[in-house]
């Protein structure tokens, strides 16, 4: 709550200060005008995301939603910039100015982008108990909706088949509003070969969440909501959304369930090694209590752009890579896609792919 505050005051000033600043730098004639401009591409965008008008099945509100957000960054940085840069006003006022929208500009351009791509990361993790090695591909946050669709999906779905996974995990946040929701669209899923899991995120509760998982259920793929699978040696555990514990504030909070009361309830043999998904890397105290080789997390995007990529660290202690606690390893992805301003600065889209190898008794 008091990150929320303090982002939400910095946004108060920037709309009074870029426009007044602007005003000195450029010899504008009036700010009043801009700063309401300002005030409106804020408060659009966060009104947005609040009413969940983002989720709508609707082209209008989404483009609306995607300009809203790139301008905002824009604003932000601009804000960013002038305020740095304040004291060397004396040596050249419009350079300054120039320059802040300019620098803006470019760095809201390259982070759009960089949201256009993503990478593929390899992780060889050693498990206990595993007799066979068993690859996985990973994919949280895709985000099918105003920003990702048909095409993104092709371009995953192309890696899927070149890695060859026994295991595709779609670990949360899959759809993010009703836009996606087309046959046509998940049908597109039936061409991977590898068994397909999906455990659900917060976004899939902010949209038309019957119909999402009805879509994904079509499509080949199984949803687990808090259960267990055994597949190809491993007890795969596929937790719904949740805090760690009744103790846990988090703001993006859907249900009253907790890791800390649900995880002991999902029945498995202690003898066999696990894997457990969860959207969000929250829990992994109680995930490591309950004897689990391997946990898979997403949500974070790693904080996606600055200045979020240093603030995420704050909310998410585990918020990118690899972590160990006791006997059990968290991974945790940057995601595959984004969401809200669409961009990627100071991060890279995601794709990781995972090989689970017998450990050697000295492991």
């Amino acid at each position: 709550m008091t990150l929320t505050l303090i982002v939400l005051a910095s946004f108060a000033v920037a709309v009074w200060y870029v426009p007044f600043r602007l005003k000195k730098l450029l010899g504008l004639r009036g700010a009043w005008p801009w700063s309401v401009l300002s005030a409106a591409v804020v408060a659009g965008y966060m009104l947005m995301v609040a009413k969940g008008i983002y989720t709508w099945n609707n082209i209008v509100t989404a483009v609306l939603f995607n300009a809203l957000g790139l301008l905002l960054v824009f604003f932000l940085y601009l804000f960013f910039f002038l305020l740095v840069t304040h004291p060397l006003a004396r040596w050249g006022k419009r350079p300054l100015g120039v320059g802040g929208i300019i620098v803006s500009a470019l760095l809201v351009g390259y982070g759009f982008l960089n949201a256009q791509s993503f990478t593929v990361t390899r992780h060889d993790l050693p498990v206990r108990g595993l007799t066979q090695s068993v690859r996985i591909m990973h994919l949280p946050d895709i985000h099918l909706g105003t920003q990702r669709g048909e095409a993104h999906l092709e371009k995953l779905l192309a890696v899927i088949d070149e890695q060859k996974p026994d295991i595709v995990l779609y670990n949360g946040d899959l759809i993010d509003s009703d836009i996606a929701l087309k046959p046509e669209l998940f049908a597109l899923f039936r061409k991977v070969a590898a068994e397909q899991y999906f455990t659900p995120g917060n976004h899939e509760y902010y949209m038309d969440t019957e119909s999402a998982l009805r879509r994904i259920t079509e499509a080949g793929i199984r949803v687990l909501q808090s259960e267990m699978v055994e597949t190809h040696g491993i007890q795969l555990i596929g937790m719904e959304y949740m805090r760690a514990d009744r103790q846990t504030h988090d703001v993006h909070q859907v249900n009253s369930l907790t890791m800390k009361e649900e995880l002991p309830r999902i029945a498995r043999d202690g003898d066999k090694p696990s894997l457990l998904a969860h959207h969000s890397p929250v829990g992994m105290r109680y995930v490591a209590e309950g004897n689990i080789a391997v946990m898979l997390s997403g949500h974070t995007h790693g904080g996606q752009f600055f200045p979020g990529t240093v603030l995420v660290k704050y909310r998410f202690p585990m918020y990118s890579g690899r972590y160990q606690i006791g006997g059990t390893t968290l991974l945790v992805s940057q995601g595959v896609g984004t969401f809200g301003p669409w961009m990627r600065l100071g991060t890279q889209g995601e794709v990781q792919v995972i090989n689970l190898i017998p450990a050697k008794p000295e492991q």
